[in-house]
Order: C-alpha cells, then structure tokens, then sequence
C-alpha cells in the first residue's frame, strides 16, 4: 500500500470517527455535570422542606383548635382536631423527609405520633383532665421534635385567646330550618 493510500484511509477513519463522535453526543442521553446535579438535588431538598412546613402549619393550627375546642367544652369537635393532628403526624412520617442529615419523619415517629394517639385517645373518651394532660404532653412533645431537628427556636404554647374569631368552638352544630335551606 503506498503512503497516499494509506494517509487517505486514515483521514477516512478519523472522519467516520468525527461523525460518530458528533452522533453520539447528540443523540446520547443527557449526562448532567455535578453542579446541574447539586443543583437539582437542592431544589428537591427545598420542595421536601417546603412541604413538610406546611404539614407543620397545619399540625400548628390542628393544636390550637383542638385546645380552644376543649376549652369550649365541645369534645367531638376536640377529637376531629386530635384526629387530625394524627393524620398530619403520619404524613410527617410516611414522608421521608431528611433536613441537613436530620431524619425529621423518625424524630416525628418516636415523638407526635404517640402523643397524637394519646391526644385523640383523651379527646374520645371525654374526661377534661385527661384531654389536659394529653394536650400538654403533645405541646410538649413539639418542643422536644423541634429542639432534636434543630429547630429549637420554633416553641409551641397552648393559646391563649381564639385566633379564628369565625369559627364557633362551642356547643354542638343545630339543624338549619327547612325554610334556611337551599331550595
């Protein structure tokens, strides 16, 4: 084979290389670089976070309700509040949710979820001091997850007056008249 032959077959080689090179980086499946992949995983982390504070406003208001419930005297309406404080409690859990390297659904596991079954137990059975002390033990049990998280800023009292001034607390709900009905 003389040298123009063989310059020419390697110049043909080192094009079908080009070409395949060029086909593969446009048709191959996107390799993101680390700082794509940070990124990516940091907006998951604010998603995660975002949701599990709304899972902790809404436990925060189920709280306050269920206390101005009781303090009402009204116990079903104390218990549908309990029950969802449990409910909110199991999301928490169920969701898996890691903040800085904290396990906050474990924390959550081991601390509310007693408590909030302790809190609906107490609502049910209807005994006031026994609602009291349940609800004291739940306050108490959100300061404790809140110090172990890190979050130890984050206190949590009984209320001391209604902050839901359009919401009765008191008595049971009375029939609407046939004639306040909608037609």
């Amino acid at each position: 084979m003389n040298r123009a032959l063989a310059v020419s077959l390697v110049a043909l080689l080192v094009s079908l290389l080009s070409v395949i090179t060029a086909l593969f980086a446009a048709f191959a499946p996107g390799v993101s670089s680390l700082s794509e992949r940070q990124s990516e995983r940091d907006g998951r982390l604010a998603e995660d976070e975002a949701s599990l504070l709304e899972h902790m406003v809404l436990m925060q208001r189920y709280v306050e309700k269920a206390a101005l419930a009781a303090d009402a005297g009204n116990r079903p309406l104390a218990a549908f509040y309990a029950q969802k404080i449990s409910e909110r409690a199991t999301r928490v859990i169920d969701g898996g949710y890691v903040v800085d390297g904290i396990d906050i659904s474990a924390i959550a596991a081991e601390i509310a979820d007693p408590r909030a079954t302790a809190l609906v137990d107490a609502a049910r059975a209807g005994s006031a001091d026994q609602f009291e002390a349940a609800y004291q033990q739940m306050v108490n049990g959100c300061n404790a997850c809140h110090l172990r998280a890190g979050y130890g800023e984050v206190r949590i009292q009984r209320p001391s007056a209604n902050a839901y001034p359009s919401q009765i607390f008191s008595g049971r709900p009375r029939a609407a008249s046939p004639s306040a009905r909608a037609p």
